[in-house]
């Protein structure tokens, strides 16, 4: 069995999660590995425009899974100094974003994002464990947890119901170079 992982998830694959109805089964495909909500990814995933009861969903996700929601590390000058520096070099990048991948460069953490534009060179030069959605649903498919045909329909449901973006449609075409087997 893997060695269990903390892995900080950010508000994009919640919300992918959530416009599918397949938060629930997050926690079940990254099991044994403990997921964490830092308070600025909750501030994202909790706000969402089309959904009215996106606090309820998440909070009830969080309750249901026994997720934890962590504050950020503001003591940590390093962490502190570090979501700075990426929030003045990158404009596009959310707190939530900001506070996992500095929090990850000074711990031992995984992060789970979709935005990999921004996210996946910062995590390279960094030495940092990332996964995607997509690497997310191939751990799914490795499992047994799900079939190619379950994870192709919840790419057309992220992208129908999320304006979700990803690199190809069909599990079949997704090819990774990373090894999931830790997970």
């Amino acid at each position: 069995m893997a060695r269990a992982k903390v892995i900080l998830v950010d508000a994009d694959v919640i919300a992918h999660f959530i416009a599918t109805g397949h938060i629930m089964e997050l926690n079940g495909i990254l099991s044994p590995h403990q997921l964490y909500v830092v308070e600025n990814v909750y501030r994202e995933a909790t706000r969402h425009p089309g959904d009215a009861n996106r606090k309820q969903k998440v909070d009830e996700w969080i309750k249901d899974s026994k997720t934890c929601v962590i504050r950020f590390p503001s003591q940590n000058q390093n962490i502190k100094r570090e979501f700075f520096k990426l929030k003045h070099d990158n404009g596009l990048l959310g707190d939530g974003e900001c506070a996992c991948m500095a929090m990850a460069r000074y711990g031992q953490e995984t992060i789970a994002s979709s935005n990999f534009r921004d996210v996946a060179p910062y995590c390279d030069a960094n030495d940092i464990e990332y996964i995607g959605v997509m690497d997310i649903l191939q751990i799914a498919i490795n499992k047994g947890y799900w079939t190619d045909e379950q994870c192709d329909q919840f790419i057309m449901d992220a992208i129908k119901e999320n304006n979700a973006r990803f690199p190809v449609d069909r599990m079949e075409e997704y090819k990774t170079e990373k090894d999931l087997g830790g997970f």
